[in-house]
């Protein structure tokens, strides 16, 4: 942290020794060629987490070659405008400063689903408690495609799996619905394949995450995408609801299904 403040002080006082110096060019010469960055307003203090606005904000031109050092740690006037208005710093930046890209912090990524819904079909979320004894969740990735493994329960007074075929009263849930399988009461089902949304609280990779410095939590629950088609859950997941209800909803199995490979 020391060596990064040492970095800033010594940018702020190279940008003032160029002001100085782009001054008695000026002057001398009475033009040079310049390029200009975000400032704060000399009449405006930013707080820290204040939302920036345009009138905030100023041009700060600067000769072309001390501009080049600072690329990469300023926003450049006007084309990075986009980027800047609207932003929330990080931390109080006085007025009559360079605004720098450490100022400021992408706002953390959000809940996306929903698409452009029909008038028949709908992207909505489904929440599905998982047994993390049965995962690593820091491996699950948004955007990651699972499916389901839930164990039958064994209703009262029904034989158990291995008395079945004498007793002929095996019984297992429907194995009508696209996407699941499976056998008797007692043996494992899979339903699937959903996409994942969010692993507990978290919406991006777990770099991105930490990077935030946001905690995670809530990771027994995963967020997935599931069609509502008429008013009505999509049969997978509606087998999925089912399946959850008959064991009380309890936590479920996690199966990851192999990334797509991006073509080169």
């Amino acid at each position: 942290m020391k060596g990064f403040n040492g970095l800033i002080l010594g940018l702020g006082i190279g940008i003032a020794a160029a002001l100085f110096n782009w001054a008695y060019i000026t002057r001398a010469t009475g033009s040079v060629e310049t390029v200009a960055f975000f400032g704060v307003a000399a009449s405006r203090n930013v707080e820290a987490g204040q939302i920036l606005a345009d009138e905030d904000l100023v041009p700060v031109p600067l000769p072309a070659a001390t501009a080049r050092r600072l690329k990469g740690f300023a926003f450049v006037y006007p084309d990075d405008r986009a980027t800047v208005v609207g932003m929330r710093t990080t931390r109080p930046v006085p007025g009559g400063s360079i605004l720098l890209v450490d100022d400021l912090r992408p706002p953390p990524p959000k809940l996306v689903f929903g698409g452009q819904p029909t008038s028949n079909q709908e992207e909505i979320a489904m929440f599905i408690p998982i047994d993390t004894r049965t995962i690593v969740t820091s491996l699950l990735e948004p955007g990651d495609t699972v499916s389901f493994v839930v164990s039958a329960p064994t209703p009262p007074g029904t034989a158990a799996p291995e008395d079945a075929e004498s007793t002929g009263e095996a019984r297992s849930f429907p194995s009508s619905v696209p996407g699941t399988q499976g056998g008797p009461a007692g043996t494992p089902r899979i339903v699937g394949k959903f996409k994942i949304l969010a692993v507990g609280n978290r919406l991006s990779n777990l770099d991105i995450h930490r990077a935030y410095q946001l905690p995670q939590s809530q990771e027994n629950v995963l967020t997935v995408s599931v069609q509502l088609v008429g008013g009505r859950l999509e049969p997978k997941a509606e087998q999925l609801w089912k399946m959850l209800e008959a064991t009380n909803f309890r936590q479920v199995g996690v199966i990851l299904h192999a990334r797509q490979k991006s073509a080169n």
